[in-house]
């Protein structure tokens, strides 16, 4: 299937099979964590903060690490990180199975998570481009690693919807240790020769301020990259309201939160599966225009709604609207970015949308504290489809250099 292309290469396929223990474990502890912390707290401004502190501890590093990953060896950097990760899950589990766990040290154990996920990320991002031997099937595995966290993101959520009135998140923080672990000794099978070709090795600051200047005054660049942050911070900040919507809009509970995580992920499985069949880049920058307009109207829609199958309908069109966004995006940027620079454009892509993600949540859970949850997520659908108002507006400009530098970069073929 075409889908599946990108797996012919070795090496991929054990990155592939660890990203999917990975993404599964985490979509189970994130949806364990935000019941977790609403249970504690009964706060919607505290589930904002601990997505805030997460996703902002990501944003510090996340600059710092493209630069590593530019200079140092992905893989080994990789294996680093998915070690530290799995003890921090280790440590959740065992304090939250004895019942000595609080929302501080929660906060704390979610803030060195985010840590190591912002140092980690651009190299996991760019890897994926050295390990897929045919550049011909970069956008393919783009789009299937978007469509493997998608599939965590309905089957984790349903497993923690169901798993959390039976055994608790103590043990749902325990699986997701095991999945952990299992990543790290999934990598090891990983046979990766970094590239040949060596570029002068410079001042780490140096290097640092270099990739910032590119993707600034890389005019195509710095406009998706602002795009990206700026729908992240007005609309894609709402996965984190859910707990409240399923609590106070349909009383429920756990499961009701989880079968809207799994809407949202069965949206953006359809989404990667639409944008993994293409065979080049060719088209993704409309394709991103029409993804924000999907996106904001079934935000839209949801954030009225009080009809639970009307609102998850809502939920998969949203699903299916973000993920064209970012898997087009991200496939846009590892394209036209020059190799040596790869890993600190992505670094500065990430850095952005963590930035604007932690910001977003904090601001959706102090909104939604103010005015409610349907006011919030109305007032983020208008902001999502005027931006992609802008995004139009500025689209013959974007195409114009944006292919242009596709010619140069000798991956479309």
């Amino acid at each position: 299937m075409l889908i599946f292309k990108s797996l012919s290469s070795a090496n991929y396929r054990f990155f592939f099979t660890g990203q999917a223990f990975s993404n599964l474990g985490n979509m189970m502890k994130q949806v364990a964590v935000g019941w977790l912390v609403y249970r504690l707290t009964g706060s919607a401004l505290l589930l904002g903060l601990v997505s805030f502190s997460r996703e902002i501890s990501a944003f510090l590093l996340s600059t710092v690490a493209g630069v590593l990953a530019d200079r140092y060896n992905k893989h080994r950097l990789l294996m680093v990180c998915q070690s530290i990760i799995a003890i921090n899950a280790i440590i959740l589990a065992i304090l939250t199975i004895s019942n000595t766990i609080n929302f501080q040290t929660l906060l704390i154990l979610e803030i060195v998570f985010g840590l190591v996920s912002g140092m980690e990320m651009p190299s996991r991002h760019a890897f994926v481009n050295d390990l897929v031997e045919n550049k011909t099937y970069l956008t393919n595995a783009i789009a299937l690693n978007s469509s493997l966290f998608n599939t965590a993101r309905i089957v984790g959520p349903a497993l923690a919807g169901i798993l959390i009135p039976i055994i608790g998140e103590g043990y749902c923080f325990l699986l997701y240790a095991g999945a952990s672990v299992a990543v790290v000794v999934i990598f090891t099978f990983i046979r990766y020769q970094p590239s040949g070709k060596k570029n002068p090795r410079k001042k780490f600051g140096k290097e640092l301020q270099e990739g910032a200047a590119f993707a600034i005054k890389t005019r195509h660049i710095r406009f998706l990259i602002l795009f990206v942050a700026g729908v992240t911070l007005i609309g894609v900040s709402y996965m984190v309201i859910l707990p409240v919507v399923a609590a106070e809009v349909f009383l429920g509970d756990a499961v009701i939160f989880g079968y809207m995580t799994s809407a949202v992920g069965i949206g953006s499985l359809l989404g990667a599966f639409f944008v993994g069949a293409r065979n080049n880049v060719v088209g993704l920058d409309k394709l991103i225009l029409l993804g924000t307009v999907i996106f904001g109207l079934g935000l839209a829609v949801f954030s009225f709604s009080t009809i639970l199958w009307v609102s998850l309908l809502a939920l998969v069109t949203t699903g299916l609207g973000r993920v064209i966004i970012f898997t087009g995006s991200n496939t846009l940027l590892q394209t036209i970015a020059p190799e040596e620079k790869r890993g600190r454009v992505l670094s500065f892509y990430i850095m952005l949308f963590m930035g604007a993600l932690s910001l977003g949540s904090f601001l959706i859970g102090l909104l939604t504290d103010w005015i409610g949850a349907p006011f919030t997520l109305l007032i983020g659908s208008i902001g999502v489809l005027l931006m992609g108002g802008y995004y139009a507006r500025s689209l013959p400009l974007l195409r114009k250099r944006t292919y242009r530098a596709i010619k140069k970069s000798e991956l479309l073929r």
